[in-house]
């Protein structure tokens, strides 16, 4: 392919060489180092390509071999540029655009962030903004490796980074560490706490006095295990130790949620006509947004979704353009009638859906009761949802927001 553009920018021309000498004459081109391809055997002769050099050489070789050649077929740059050489303007045209394709290119157009995961790539890109990072920046002023650096610097969340650009792209690539394990102080005094009201279902103690048994019912913020003991506590005045209390409390906690179905709703039922909006982005025109001929929205009830895209030159040479789609869908309101069975299975699934959100995977679900009213136009929904989970929280001895001391 590579060698093929080649031949076609630098011009080459097809021929038919005819003659009783045609192994000599072709001994003969070879011989003079005339790069020749694609010969053909024909009736009259044969056929073969050749640059515009070459060509010329071969007349030497068809003088002395009695052969001749005839010009089949022209290709390439050169010709092109010959065939249009009075169309000035043409030919004026097609060289600015090759100078603006040029001077464009030396431009970033596009900069991807990947390997971020809690690290937002807002507050990336806002850091390489300052840093003459930014679209429309030119190359020549651009350090991939000072703003690497940069950026390891900033974010010591961070563990490795690269930044490379290649044509129009720069591309940032990152790597966020590992968490730094914490350390557990086990010198300072502590007490242990209750983190959330619950139900006590165990208490394993390491460390520290228990003020709770299993069955209690604590609030946040009651004392569970006291890091101050006393001596011997058989006798009282004794000295007293401070120590830094430690346990695994376990309880029972309960979630009441409550929510209404309603038993009509509006669903959309989409007819399937569609139209299109698009709008051209141009990013060397800060907010340059420029709507390609369109008409009004012919639907009354539509949805639009919208989609960007980048045209570009292979991968790496996206333009400086943005094209803009705006899909719209029209769709037809019709009411419907839910029956208290599928109210009750689509509560069954918001219950399933809200469970997932909003608890976390260390916490047990070890119950989930459901009751249902109903009235005219909605389920009443309300359902109490059990778990078992760790409510166990140190302070330290003296902090004042303890509920229970």
């Amino acid at each position: 392919m590579i060698l093929g553009l080649w031949q076609h920018s630098k011009g080459f021309v097809r021929i038919k060489v005819t003659g009783f000498g045609l192994e000599r004459f072709l001994n003969m081109a070879a011989f003079r180092g005339i790069y020749m391809w694609d010969v053909q055997r024909v009736p009259e002769g044969v056929t073969l390509s050749v640059s515009i050099p070459g060509f010329k050489m071969l007349k030497g070789c068809g003088r002395k071999t009695k052969c001749r050649t005839k010009i089949i077929e022209k290709h390439g740059l050169p010709f092109i540029l010959h065939r249009y050489r009075k169309r000035k303007l043409l030919m004026g045209g097609i060289l600015f655009f090759i100078l603006g394709m040029f001077a464009l290119s030396s431009f970033v157009w596009r900069i991807d962030i990947v390997g971020n995961e809690s690290l937002s790539q807002e507050s990336v890109m806002a850091f390489v903004n300052e840093q003459g990072l930014h679209i429309g920046a030119p190359k020549w002023n651009l350090q991939d490796t000072a703003i690497q650096q940069s950026i390891l610097s900033h974010f010591p969340e961070l563990s490795w980074a690269d930044v490379y650009t290649r044509g129009t792209r720069t591309t940032i690539m990152l790597s966020e560490a590992l968490p730094p394990q914490s350390v557990v102080d086990r010198q300072t005094p502590a007490h242990v706490i209750a983190a959330s009201d619950g139900l006590i279902t165990s208490i394993a103690t390491a460390s520290g006095a228990p003020m709770v048994r299993q069955n209690d019912i604590v609030r946040q913020g009651e004392l569970l295990v006291s890091g101050i003991l006393e001596l011997d506590p058989n006798m009282p005045g004794t000295a007293l130790v401070y120590v830094h209390a430690y346990a695994e409390v376990w309880a029972r906690r309960y979630y009441p949620i409550e929510f209404a179905v309603p038993l009509t709703y509006t669903e959309r039922i989409f007819t399937g006509r569609t139209v299109r909006h698009r709008a051209l982005n141009f990013l060397f025109i800060q907010n340059a947004v420029l709507p390609l001929p369109r008409g009004a929205v012919p639907f009354e009830s539509y949805e639009r979704v919208t989609t960007r895209r980048q045209p570009g030159v292979s991968g790496d040479y996206p333009l400086p353009v943005v094209l803009i789609t705006d899909h719209i869908a029209e769709f037809m309101p019709e009411s419907r009638t839910r029956t208290i069975e599928e109210a009750k299975e689509l509560a069954d699934r918001m219950i399933t859906g809200r469970i997932i959100r909003e608890f976390d995977f260390a916490i047990d679900i070890i119950g989930r009761e459901v009751h249902f009213s109903e009235t005219e136009d909605a389920l009443i929904v309300s359902a109490l949802i059990t778990t078992h989970e760790r409510i166990d929280r140190q302070i330290p001895v003296g902090v004042e927001s303890l509920s229970n001391s």
